[in-house]
């Protein structure tokens, strides 16, 4: 076995290593494991908002990042059928840091993340795939497959940032309640001038058949564009259907170059705990959420912040055990009456298929694009993800500025929209 850490992650990905990172630096010994050879360029999560560039510039990060992706102010929702586009700029606003998206790959956040959390001596292991663990009064041992065949790895706590399939998660035995939504998701990136066609850095398609959520990814022409179709078509045959769908989104145009295409199905789910016994959950393992809105990285990078912040503190002996219970609580808090209705109510606007309740959306969206605070907002709601921090003396104890800065603007505006 492996000489013992203070706590094994499986799992590689942005929240996998950014909660490494964040353990690392309040001097816990951590070890990485993911069953790739590497991290996965793949289409996934790539708009980080205001809220989770407090994170990256707080862990020394952000420079890299800024300097590999791009600033992003503009927001487009386009609803077709009425001929309507709207564009909601952020704008600075007093007592929140950033006015911008920063646009940058997931796997970019992982690797700068890594080479910073090796620095501190975070050992982080390639193909190694989990398949078991055992569970002690004061410790745990995690079992994996690797190059060499059987290996096993000592830690004190273990966390799942393993994804909405999280093996361990299944592991421990915990249920991931909620549900998957009928319909499955395509996520593609594509060479294409979208800007050509009056499209903004990011952007919501709102159309019954056609909904899409399409975003800028550098500045080299790379462009996501995620769409939605039934699942009960064949999956093996999702790639035949793409270029129908970019008929419609590209107007006819052909020249387009696909990189690559995932599709995914769309969860709702969290699990019944986020901590049972010596395992911990953080990211997709712990919550997933439909994309719509980009919640769930913002809200998964946030568990795990928070797991990384309060479990540093446990092995410091600052903290009880019983604050890792009272973290499982406040994060299922989060993701069911903070991200779960946004999340929700987003996908509900882009597939609409009621007339008259377009129509209401319609006037909504109209209603946003006249209101001077809607860039202030706009920014303003992803920090809801942050909630309690749950200890007095964490580093991020004063991460969320919401509240003050709503009642700035009401006492401004007179009222919210």
């Amino acid at each position: 076995m492996s000489d013992a850490t203070d706590v094994v992650i499986v799992g590689a990905g942005p929240v996998g290593m950014l909660t490494a990172l964040t353990l690392a630096q309040a001097g816990a010994s951590v070890r990485v494991l993911d069953r790739e050879e590497q991290i996965i360029n793949s289409p996934r999560a790539a708009v980080y908002f205001p809220s989770t560039l407090l994170v990256l510039e707080e862990l020394g990060i952000l420079d890299e990042l800024d300097a590999i992706g791009f600033r992003n102010r503009n927001f487009g929702t386009h609803i077709p059928e009425f001929d309507y586009h709207s564009v909601v700029v952020t704008q600075p606003v007093e007592g929140i840091a950033y006015d911008y998206q920063l646009h940058v790959g997931q796997h970019d956040v992982a690797r700068v993340a890594m080479e910073h959390a090796r620095m501190l001596g975070v050992e982080v292991l390639f193909g190694r795939e989990v398949h078991g663990f055992e569970e002690y009064d004061d410790r745990i041992v995690v079992m994996a497959s690797g190059p060499e065949g059987e290996e096993t790895y000592g830690a004190k706590w273990l966390i799942g940032a393993d994804g909405a399939r999280s093996t361990v998660r299944k592991l421990a035995g915990i249920e991931f309640e909620g549900h998957t939504w009928p319909e499955r998701f395509v996520a593609t990136n594509v060479k294409f001038p979208f800007q050509e066609l009056g499209y903004e850095q990011a952007n919501f398609v709102c159309d019954p058949v056609n909904m899409a959520v399409i975003a800028q990814l550098d500045t080299d022409g790379l462009w996501r564009c995620t769409y939605m179709e039934d699942s009960a078509l064949p999956v093996e045959t999702f790639e035949d259907r793409i270029h129908q769908r970019y008929d419609w989104f590209m107007a006819g145009r052909k020249d387009y170059e696909i990189v690559s295409a995932s599709p995914y199905m769309l969860h709702q789910r969290a699990g019944e705990t986020l901590r049972k016994g010596r395992v911990l959950l953080a990211g997709d393992a712990a919550h997933a959420t439909n994309p719509c809105g980009g919640l769930g990285l913002t809200s998964g990078l946030w568990t795990g912040i928070v797991l990384a912040d309060v479990l540093g503190a446990v092995l410091r002996g600052e903290e009880d055990e019983e604050i890792l219970d009272r973290f499982s609580d406040e994060r299922r808090r989060i993701f069911w009456e903070v991200v779960t209705p946004a999340a929700t109510e987003n996908k509900r606007m882009l597939q609409e298929r009621d007339m008259e309740q377009r129509k209401k959306d319609l006037e909504h969206i109209r209603a946003l694009d006249t209101n001077p605070e809607s860039g202030a907002l706009l920014m303003l709601f992803a920090y809801k993800v942050i909630g309690d921090v749950l200890r007095e003396g964490s580093r991020w104890a004063d991460a969320d500025p919401s509240d003050r800065v709503a009642i700035n603007i009401k006492d401004r505006k007179g009222q919210i929209h």
